[in-house]
């Protein structure tokens, strides 16, 4: 690979990296106020229900515009044809926003019929607000999906601040219209604030599409080549997108007939464990998108393998020692980020179950993202569908039996076995696809984070005990401090151990911060 796309890489990972945490944690903030308001109960299921539609469309429409997007804009940009390429986004984002608007009328119209599809376990007065909350959440549809259309094309001309910064503008709203709203609009109040929240994330990239160049036109132009061939890829593409949000979907199935808060715990501890993939995960995959395109449209499939295994050793190295802490510090962790207000020590302990039996599949979610993004950049969105549609249909089975027997941890746990099942069926084709991976590479790579992520944990456990972090008698201030330190000695062993065994993406990781501040 080009020493100029590593730099390039480097610089769009850390932008990426640093916006992505800020949003994290303000994510956090988020859940914690909501928590805090509404607690874990009755209301807070029914937005959590609510929300799962609309978002569903949203994320899943809106990343899937601009997974098709990346690649086929980069194709022009290559090629030194802008006007067309200009020409081409403007008709697949009228597409967006046409058939996101029309979606949005459709799901505020048949709201009632949605939520018991959902959620079949919910009293009458409970699926009446849930319902209630569904109309009101679906203005958000096009605004969200509209947003990360032009994240693609932002990121296809690697423009990569604004879109990152996008969702923590979002958050805030959310934070604000919980904290001096709350109590006096209640649920559906926050409901409105979440829409707001997303009109902010669209309009504030908009300055940054100016400084790209970029021209919109209102146009279809379906007739057109490229537009047509975008068009049949997107059915595939959207499937393989929903593979994570079928899971959850899934979850609040099954959930709806638990114990009341159960949606809630399955919810929050999810998006505890999904906090390194948001960060980090996110970050990589972000950035490597376009150079995976870039070396695609010019043919150099070893400079693809090599971004591919890079992308990969990468998020191994962040999301391995994640997951052991995770394991490990599940029962603090959840007490500092949620317990306050409404949301006791009982929601605290189903939560962590919850972190617990997620955690294990945070490996295998972390690759999806790369591998999936390797097939798009080859042009193939048959794979990653059809392994998803296994995938999906091994989720719901072993939910259907572990939740029998560990109730809404087995619903976590579920995930994260067909999230494996379906990380390892994307390697073993994308082998095919891709001769020149090389998957003793990879293999080395997680062996040795592994052995360093494993003398991680035993230290954190010990500096746990050691500080009492397993006391639930501890104040808030003196626990969060207490967690903090433990978090940050955890990372620097393991740093030190992965360095100590010649973990290659220690050293690279290295490079790719000075890098960042260089000029290529």
């Amino acid at each position: 690979m080009r020493v100029g796309a590593v730099a390039r890489l480097a610089r769009a990972a850390g932008i990426v990296l640093v916006l992505n945490l800020l949003s994290r944690v303000l994510g956090f903030v988020r859940d914690a106020a909501i928590a805090a308001q509404f607690g874990a109960g009755p209301a807070t299921d029914a937005y959590m229900v609510a929300y799962t539609i609309p978002y569903f469309l949203q994320t899943i429409l809106g990343m899937a515009f601009l997974t098709v997007m990346v690649p086929t804009l980069t194709a022009y940009l290559v090629r030194g044809e802008r006007e067309e390429g200009w020409r081409v986004a403007s008709a697949l984002g009228s597409w967006t926003a046409l058939s996101l608007t029309t979606l949005a009328l459709l799901g505020m119209a048949a709201a009632s019929l949605l939520v018991p599809v959902l959620a079949p376990g919910f009293p009458p007065e409970v699926e009446g607000l849930a319902a209630r909350l569904t109309r009101i959440m679906f203005l958000s549809l096009p605004f969200m999906g509209t947003g990360m259309m032009i994240s693609g094309i932002l990121n296809a001309g690697n423009y990569f601040t604004s879109p990152a910064l996008a969702p923590a503008l979002s958050n805030l709203i959310i934070i604000a219209t919980a904290l001096f709203f709350g109590s006096r609009y209640g649920i559906e109040g926050l409901a409105v604030g979440t829409v707001v929240s997303f009109v902010a994330f669209l309009a504030v990239q908009l300055p940054d599409l100016h400084r790209m160049g970029f021209r919109y036109t209102w146009r279809l132009d379906y007739h057109h080549p490229i537009v047509r061939k975008v068009s049949l890829y997107l059915l595939p593409v959207i499937f393989s997108l929903a593979v994570n949000q079928l899971y959850l979907a899934t979850n609040r199935f099954f959930a709806s007939h638990l114990a009341p808060g159960s949606i809630t715990a399955l919810d929050v501890g999810i998006r505890l464990v999904n906090l390194p993939l948001g960060v980090f995960v996110s970050a990589v995959s972000t950035a490597v998108f376009p150079a995976l395109s870039e070396e695609a449209a010019r043919g150099r499939r070893e400079a693809m393998a090599h971004l591919t295994q890079k992308g990969l050793s990468l998020v191994t190295l962040a999301v391995v020692p994640a997951a052991a802490g995770l394991i490990i510090l599940r029962e603090p962790l959840v007490r500092v980020v949620f317990e306050r207000g409404a949301f006791g020590s009982a929601a605290t302990l189903m939560t962590a179950e919850v972190v617990y039996y997620a955690s294990w599949g945070l490996l295998a979610q972390a690759a999806q993202p790369i591998l999936m993004r390797s097939f798009y950049a080859l042009e193939d969105v048959r794979t990653p569908a059809l392994a998803g549609v296994i995938s999906v249909g091994l989720n719901a089975g072993f939910s259907a039996v572990l939740v029998r027997h560990l109730g809404h941890g087995g619903l976590a746990l579920s995930n994260s076995l067909a999230a494996t099942f379906y990380a390892l069926t994307l390697y073993y084709f994308l082998k095919g696809r891709l001769p020149e991976l090389n998957p003793s590479f990879l293999l080395r790579s997680i062996g040795l984070t592994l052995l360093a992520a494993g003398g991680m944990g035993l230290a954190t456990w010990q500096g746990g005990r050691w500080l009492g972090l397993f006391n639930p008698l501890q104040g808030l201030w003196e626990l969060a401090g207490r967690v903090l330190a433990v978090t940050a000695g955890s990372a620097g062993i393991f740093l030190v151990l992965a360095w100590f065994l010649g973990v290659e993406e220690v050293t690279w990781v290295k490079a790719m911060l000075l890098k960042g501040r260089r000029q290529e």
